[in-house]
């Protein structure tokens, strides 16, 4: 199986919950693991992979793996041959740089498909696609199962929010709900983040219900100590004071996108009117668009396409509502504005 979407969807997340869910046949006495998951790194080979997953299952690592790599059929053999079978997750799998080892995993899953091996793979990774995050090996695309994690629903992150909360025996504002959810832009992280600092707020205010004002704290807390703060300094640094930078950013933002969070020009348009409170004209930002692209300012949003066709989207997808909610910790998006977009 292949599970892949944007960074901070919760690919890893629900990985990890194949684990549990997995149950001992009983009919055998073998104390190994069912399951393992590893971190693949950009240092990474085939050897090295294989070597990581055979020490997590307890298994004897080849001595011939010393000196050379294994063989994908020889892999295939002895995992059809483990009894109980076992589950095999390699997360990151995105960092691999080596694409001899991409070819090798290719070679190695259509043998254990072609065999009808019961021992599984799951390759998680970073990807828009199945050819990102194994290369473009038609053969694999019919031995596998694609599963892409799209960001969470609203009623998702709600969900996540009211029973979180349940748990420490509090309740939250249905609009303060909405808030959060709203923010976190599908992303659980956040959502996560600005309830437990909302939460917090609250009780130290001796309140066992969340309200509005506690995530507006918590969304200014979560701009002074989250590990984005540099990248978006970076991103929007000036010597002048009456730079666009910032408000630009806002707006990519909140520009509207299609479902692999690419934007374009014209839909920055409109937010960046609403926050400067008059029609902008996409000469007036299309430099700044420009320059985010660029590595002195952290290269914050990536550019495809062709001239006057450019399509934009943001290189990490959690820098995106961190934009926003920077915009509002400084008061640059109007309070009408605000009110539409998060129902306050």
């Amino acid at each position: 199986m292949l599970l892949y979407g944007e960074r901070g969807v919760g690919k890893t997340s629900l990985a990890n919950l194949l684990v549990p869910l997995l149950r001992f046949d009983g009919e055998s006495d073998s104390t190994a693991p069912i399951s393992v998951r590893i971190n693949c790194t950009t240092q990474d080979n085939f050897r090295s992979i294989w070597t990581k997953v055979f020490r997590e299952m307890r298994m004897p690592v080849p001595p011939e793996w010393e000196h050379s790599r294994p063989d994908p059929d020889d892999l295939r053999w002895t995992l059809s041959d483990l009894s109980p079978s076992r589950l095999i997750v390699l997360d990151e799998f995105d960092r691999i740089e080596d694409d001899e080892t991409l070819s090798l995993m290719a070679d190695t899953i259509k043998a254990l498909s072609d065999h009808h091996a019961v021992s599984k793979l799951v390759i998680v990774g970073v990807a828009d696609s199945i050819d990102q995050l194994i290369g473009e090996h038609e053969s694999v695309q019919r031995a596998v199962e694609e599963v892409h994690m799209p960001r969470m629903s609203q009623p998702e992150l709600e969900e996540i929010i009211e029973e979180g909360l349940a748990t420490a025996e509090m309740t939250i504002a249905p609009k303060a709900k909405m808030q959060i959810a709203r923010l976190a832009e599908g992303l659980p992280h956040y959502t996560h983040l600005l309830t437990l600092h909302a939460g917090q707020h609250a009780v130290l205010d001796d309140r066992s219900e969340v309200e509005n004002s506690d995530v507006d704290r918590a969304v200014k807390e979560a701009v002074e100590r989250h590990s984005l703060l540099r990248d978006y300094q970076m991103a929007i640094q000036s010597p002048r004071p009456d730079n666009l930078f910032s408000r630009v950013l806002a707006a990519c933002a909140l520009a509207e996108k299609n479902r692999l969070g690419y934007f374009t020009a014209a839909a920055v348009r409109d937010p960046m009117s609403r926050i400067m409170g008059r029609q902008y004209t996409i000469p007036a930002f299309a430099p700044h668009l420009n320059a985010f692209t660029e590595l002195d300012r952290g290269s914050v949003l990536r550019k495809d396409g062709t001239p006057r066709k450019y399509i934009y989207r943001f290189r990490n997808p959690l820098l995106q509502p961190f934009a926003i909610f920077s915009a509002l910790a400084e008061g640059v998006i109007p309070e009408d504005y605000k009110r539409e977009l998060f129902g306050e």
